[in-house]
């Protein structure tokens, strides 16, 4: 700890209010290196605030994140404190910190829930060909398998349909068609 003599209370207030500052950047700095490391990937966040535009935010922690109106499905209400699993498209870099855009209607998001839900698509045993989708009313899901023995189609529902119910379920009865 060091008082130099010709420190006043002015140039004291100053270097705190430089030492804070740059704390802050620093924090901003490893949450926007953090989540641009996420990108691409689903996050479970929870609706803190709708806006007049029809905006969402969800918060993620320590992060916000925007869904914008462009990105929700049609058919989905929603409401504080709902939680959400969305998929991350955008992460930018602001003055206030990152900003992450997140979406509901993105044809990566039924990818990243179909992986997390069946372990075949997973480890590569079955793999997604191709994907098409209506947000809110139907998808159409492509697979194929490189493994001789293996049914993509019927591992992708799973018995009696569980599997694909899950992910039906996460995205409020949207219709999917696995072919």
């Amino acid at each position: 700890e060091v008082t130099p003599k010709n420190f006043g209370r002015i140039a004291i207030q100053t270097a705190k209010q430089v030492i804070q500052q740059r704390i802050r950047e620093a924090e901003r700095d490893t949450l926007y290196a953090d989540w641009s490391d996420r990108l691409g990937e689903l996050v479970l966040g929870t609706v803190r605030n709708l806006d007049a535009t029809g905006n969402v935010i969800l918060s993620l922690g320590r992060a916000e994140a925007l869904m914008p109106k462009s990105e929700q499905i049609p058919t989905e209400q929603y409401t504080r404190g709902q939680k959400l699993r969305t998929y991350i498209y955008d992460v930018e870099k602001t003055s206030r910190g990152p900003r992450i855009r997140i979406s509901r209607t993105h044809r990566k998001l039924l990818r990243r829930l179909l992986e997390s839900e069946i372990p075949e698509i997973y480890n590569g045993t079955v793999e997604i060909k191709a994907i098409a989708r209506e947000p809110g009313s139907r998808s159409k899901v492509a697979v194929g398998s490189s493994q001789p023995g293996v049914d993509p189609v019927g591992s992708c529902v799973g018995m009696r349909g569980v599997r694909i119910q899950s992910v039906v379920n996460e995205l409020n009865g949207e219709k999917i068609d696995v072919v």
